[in-house]
């Protein structure tokens, strides 16, 4: 099984046992949606499906659960089990995890400040452009490049 039709299958399944129509979701989203969601004609984003699980009443922790042991043919608590075991492995059960994305710096850009930080280095000690090209083993071009940034 598809995991967009799990997801389409856990969504109706949830809602008909909630007792809920398809149109008593719509602060989530409007009825259209909720029925191509339930059709598995489109996908839901990470904050709808959150809406759409509290609209449920559950967190969306459960609701992806029941979508993942759907998808796995697998019963909640088989899911829950192998996802412990594999957090456990992981070694992150008890840690604490970022609430943000941290802005990396790429590695293009990291290997270029390296290389300009070596090449200021090496003017600093009293190397010559010729002799830091040979040291860093960089074309001279590069060399006198990152030489004059300095400047």
């Amino acid at each position: 099984m598809s995991l967009r039709k799990a997801y389409a299958a856990t969504l109706q399944w949830l809602r008909v046992r909630r007792g809920l129509s398809q149109a008593e979701l719509q602060d989530q989203a409007d009825q259209a949606h909720i029925s191509r969601l339930e059709a598995s004609r489109t996908s839901a984003s990470v904050d709808l499906s959150a809406d759409l699980a509290q609209a449920l009443g559950i967190t969306p922790l459960s609701f992806l659960t029941l979508v993942t042991a759907a998808h796995g043919g697998k019963t909640a608590r088989s899911a829950l089990d192998e996802t412990f075991k594999e957090l456990q492995l992981l070694g992150v059960l008890d840690e604490e995890l970022p609430q943000e994305p941290q802005k990396l710096i790429p590695p293009q850009s990291a290997a270029a400040a390296e290389k300009l930080r070596s090449v200021q280095e090496l003017k600093e000690a009293g190397f010559s452009q010729v002799e830091a090209s040979r040291q860093l083993d960089l074309p001279r071009s590069t060399v006198g490049r990152l030489w004059r940034t300095g400047e």
